[in-house]
């Protein structure tokens, strides 16, 4: 964590974050006074730094000195807070590992060549150079199907085992 060094500008939010409700704008002057001498000079927040599967909570805040500091803390999501996040990441990883292989437009040249060669071979046999071709379009055509399968298992699967994988890790991704 750390501690923020600006003076943060001044919004109701804040006055009601700071249990200063009833203060619709700052005073004409910072630092402006919240009674019993004391003298409001600034908001600091000392920052939590959350993992992807994690949310801030703030305490709210405490006049120390004349500085209202407020702290925040991490908080774990819940399970299914985190497995709908997880599909989530799964879908785009998936998709970034199909684009890899082939990026749509040549998914869309691969398949329309794959019906010449289909045509092609109703009126004669290939020639070496499209049988070479014909097996090239069919292994990406298995490597994109591999993908997508394994996306599909890994999306099935109950929240309490989905919220241990790392669905950018190449492991997860191995079909087994």
């Amino acid at each position: 964590m750390e501690l923020a060094e600006k003076v943060s500008g001044w919004v109701p939010g804040l006055a009601k974050k700071c249990n200063l409700v009833g203060n619709n704008r700052a005073s004409q002057f910072l630092s402006f006074g919240l009674g019993e001498g004391a003298t409001l000079r600034a908001v600091r927040i000392i920052k939590a730094n959350p993992t992807p599967y994690q949310y801030v909570v703030d305490d709210g805040g405490a006049l120390v000195g004349d500085d209202w500091i407020i702290s925040q803390a991490a908080k774990g999501k819940t399970t299914d807070q985190v497995s709908t996040q997880k599909r989530s990441y799964i879908n785009i990883e998936a998709a970034r590992r199909i684009e890899n292989i082939a990026p749509i437009w040549k998914q869309i040249r691969g398949s329309e060549r794959a019906i010449e060669l289909l045509e092609i071979r109703s009126t004669r046999e290939w020639s070496e150079e499209e049988i070479v071709e014909a097996d090239y379009l069919q292994a990406k055509g298995k490597e994109i199907e591999a993908i997508r399968s394994r996306s599909n298992a890994l999306m099935f699967l109950p929240d309490e085992e989905l919220i241990k994988i790392d669905a950018l890790n190449d492991a997860t991704w191995r079909i087994l």
